[in-house]
């Protein structure tokens, strides 16, 4: 359902003081008049009855029927998500955002930034950490999801130890234990954690993946064209949602 999400900075206070990007999101994008009700919740999963009182102010009072007020019906789908954690390698330019965007989008329940013996990018700047925070935020406001972990970067072997449940790495290549998507998930339900390690766009080595190999994650070929990084990384996250629903 799509909820307006409050600023982290929200401390449960009835009056909420809009910030020009949320104006222009009630006032430009969703075209909503004061005095129109929805939901808004904040960064703990509290929901609120949100009423605008003018173009800068909302009046915010604790709901436990927020589904009373959404602010549309554009989804029809109320169950839960797989918990799917993405281990995905850095990126060059602004190819990250926007896997960042759609993995949000995709209701992804965290995202472990790392990098791999073939990214070339290598660090993280603070700004840009707090550019992908503000695309997640954007993004789980539009498709009303909720908000991934963001971590990192951190290296290889640190996403490695991080990883739980059925843990799969993306290859470019078949390998020896290689299986397809839906072999690696057989016995797997929605209500099982599910790890996918995503490398950049050279892949992994061979050495990172013996290593993935030898803590039990699968190593997996999709049967599929040659895909960008970017690509397999929105690929695999919607196959995997497919498969278990």
């Amino acid at each position: 359902m799509r909820v307006f999400l409050l600023d982290s900075s929200y401390g449960g206070e009835s009056v909420y003081p809009l910030r020009s990007r949320e104006r222009n999101y009630l006032g430009k994008v969703l075209r909503l008049a004061p005095g129109t009700v929805f939901t808004a919740k904040d960064g703990r999963e509290n929901y609120y009855e949100a009423v605008i009182l003018d173009e800068n102010t909302l009046a915010l009072r604790p709901t436990a029927t927020p589904e009373e007020t959404l602010l549309d019906g554009l989804s029809s789908y109320d169950g839960p998500f797989a918990p799917i954690s993405v281990c995905l390698a850095l990126l060059k330019g602004k190819k990250l955002e926007g896997v960042i965007r759609a993995l949000t989008e995709a209701g992804v329940s965290s995202i472990t930034l790392m990098t791999t013996e073939f990214t070339q990018e290598k660090s993280v700047s603070a700004h840009q950490m707090e550019r992908y925070d503000a695309i997640i935020r954007e993004a789980v406001q539009q498709s009303g999801g909720r908000r991934p972990e963001l971590h990192g970067p951190v290296d290889f072997d640190a996403a490695l130890g991080s990883v739980t449940g059925r843990a799969l790495i993306l290859h470019q290549s078949r390998r020896n234990r290689t299986l397809s998507m839906g072999e690696a998930l057989t016995g797997t339900t929605a209500a099982d954690a599910v790890s996918l390690l995503i490398g950049s766009e050279g892949g992994f080595s061979d050495a990172e993946c013996e290593a993935a190999e030898d803590r039990g994650v699968i190593p997996v070929l999709l049967r599929t064209n040659i895909l960008r990084a970017e690509t397999a990384a929105i690929y695999s996250v919607a196959a995997v949602q497919t498969l278990l629903h």
